[in-house]
């Protein structure tokens, strides 16, 4: 074997995302770097490349993070020196892509502050759940961050940015916020919707007048405002039915909600300014839902599968409904694919369903199980956690031992300052230790349960939800879909896969459907074992799901 196979190179990543309120208080690239730094020097490590972007890892395309997996497969490098994992990923598509990574040996390791990844089995298991519970955090605080947004519109205050003539006021009640009158601009606003509604002046000559005679400039913000009104921006307004009392909600939605602030002009004023625009008020002509648009694509031409329907009249007197998926052809009119009815393309859906659905009497079995290996491997925590506490309770009495010393002038201002720094960067890293420890575990558990109850239920939520509940299925079993030659590819969870591999083993396992005295434990305990992840040793958990055939398309798996 040539000795350069064995050269560990590394490229450092170092990510922070700058949109998101939680991970500002993660540490910033600086702090990563000089972590990774002593990391470096205290171990020797050979550093290829160091890519650093401030991006959300909760969807995919970054591009820093796009240009290292790209060299990885040049193999200009072949390992990761990263602060924590999940910096690398908190979406499935880029976690997948680091372990497929791992399998095909383009990465030999990842390592972090407190631990290294290898290509084993157990490691590719643990950085896989990392990045599971990163990506399930990301999901809950967006869930979070949704509900937040909808209780405030609930309420009558529009969430971001208020539109020109009022402004967002810090609430001191809850530090929410609310929008009250711009009283520099209000009334101005006002008398040029009164200007509009009376037909007697153009949106231009409105604008002049504005600019020209009443010195009219928009909000300053940091970096932009404080200009004359532009004409796009008039019209916006005149379009905008925040004016009148109601706010859309996202934008382009259809929700409104009443809201709270003091209108500017009422709902008249409003139609009336919108039959001058030769924009008069339509009703919105009804659009039929369907369960699966907006989700597949194309696999011949990339574009989105959408759905029409049919209906057939018999002279009888028998009428058929028919409702067919096929490509938009948007992206290519000359795309070939076929169109496909909804039942036919219900039941490969329902032959995955099959494949990774459990009965409720394993569920309530495999989370008794579970939980009591929980408690068996508490103990071993609990050890763990009072060390940790006595190490911490050492910290402090050093602090205030270093304080007393310095008031009684034994050591000087520049030994304390440094050796303060040192306790207090000893005392964080301890208090991050108490706060983690047994965190994961439970963790692991909540998530356990939760794919769990999702296997247990998703074949009758399925068979009896409307349009909507299945389409959040379907989005729920992966993250890429695609459609072709009448064939559903789906790239399936990677937390389904091991739900996937036991719900096979169960039902092969009659033992599970006979009387208690017919239980084989062994059999059971071997079953079990493969939800928990001290039990995984000599199980690769990237493996594809069973039951699937290879698929000439990349990243994705075919059901049967």
């Amino acid at each position: 074997m040539n000795k350069q196979d064995n050269i560990i190179k590394y490229f450092e990543y170092c990510r922070k995302s700058s949109e998101d309120n939680k991970e500002r208080q993660m540490q910033s690239i600086e702090s990563q770097e000089k972590e990774l730094e002593l990391i470096i020097k205290e171990q020797n490590l050979y550093v290829e490349r160091i890519f650093k972007e401030e991006k959300s890892a909760h969807t995919r395309g970054r591009l820093e993070f796009g240009k290292m997996m790209n060299a990885l497969e040049r193999e200009e490098a072949n390992a990761i020196l990263v602060w924590h994992g999940n910096r690398l990923a908190r979406n499935a598509f880029d976690g997948g892509w680091i372990i497929t990574a791992m399998d095909e040996g383009v990465i030999k390791e990842i390592k972090t502050q407190h631990r290294t990844y290898y290509n084993t089995p157990d490691d590719k298991f643990f950085l896989q759940l990392e990045f599971g519970i990163s990506k399930k955090d990301s999901d809950d605080k967006s869930i979070v961050v949704k509900r937040g947004l909808k209780n405030k519109c609930e309420k009558g205050w529009m969430p971001g940015v208020a539109p020109l003539g009022y402004l967002n006021t810090p609430n001191l009640v809850g530090g929410s916020r609310y929008i009250i009158k711009d009283t520099e601009r209000f009334e101005l606003i006002k008398k040029a919707w009164a200007m509009m509604a009376s037909g007697k002046h153009s949106v231009i000559e409105i604008q002049r007048t504005m600019n020209e005679e009443w010195g009219f400039k928009t909000r300053q913000f940091k970096r932009q405002g404080g200009k004359f009104i532009t004409l796009s921006l008039l019209y916006k307004i005149f379009n905008d039915s925040f004016y009148y009392g109601k706010f859309e909600f996202p934008r382009n939605s259809g929700e409104f909600y009443q809201g709270q602030h003091e209108p500017v002009i009422n709902k008249e004023t409003f139609d009336e300014v919108q039959r001058l625009l030769n924009r008069k008020v339509k009703s919105k002509p009804h659009t039929k839902n369907f369960a699966y648009t907006g989700t597949i694509m194309c696999g011949e031409c990339g574009g989105q599968i959408t759905a029409s329907e049919k209906w057939k009249h018999q002279k009888n007197g028998n009428s058929h409904h028919y409702i067919f998926y096929h490509c938009t052809k948007r992206k290519s009119v000359k795309c070939s694919q076929p169109y496909l009815q909804e039942h036919l393309l219900e039941e490969q859906i329902n032959n995955l369903l099959n494949e990774i659905s459990i009965t409720p009497e394993f569920f309530e079995t495999a989370m008794q199980w579970l939980k009591e290996q929980n408690t068996k491997e508490s103990q071993g925590r609990n050890v763990v956690l009072e060390s940790q506490q006595r190490a911490y309770t050492i910290c402090l009495k050093k602090i205030d031992g270093l304080i007393d010393m310095r008031a009684g002038g034994e050591v000087t201002e520049e030994e304390f300052k440094a050796k303060k720094a040192e306790l207090l960067k000893e005392r964080e890293r301890l208090e991050n230790l108490l706060n983690g420890t047994g965190k994961k575990a439970e963790h692991w558990l909540k998530l356990a349960e939760d794919v769990f109850t999702f296997a247990r239920d998703v074949k009758l939520r399925f068979e009896i939800g409307d349009w909507q509940t299945k389409k959040q299925i379907l989005q729920m079993l992966g993250s890429k879909f695609i459609l072709k030659d009448n064939k559903l590819y789906i790239t399936l969870d990677e937390l389904l896969f091991p739900v996937q591999t036991i719900a096979k083993e169960v039902k092969s396992n009659s033992d599970w459907l006979e009387p208690p005295k017919n239980v084989d434990n062994k059999r059971k305990t071997s079953i079990l074992s493969l939800a928990s992840p001290t039990l995984l040793r000599g199980l690769d958990l990237n493996q594809r799901p069973q039951g699937y055939e290879p698929c000439e398309l990349p990243d994705c798996s075919t059901p049967r």
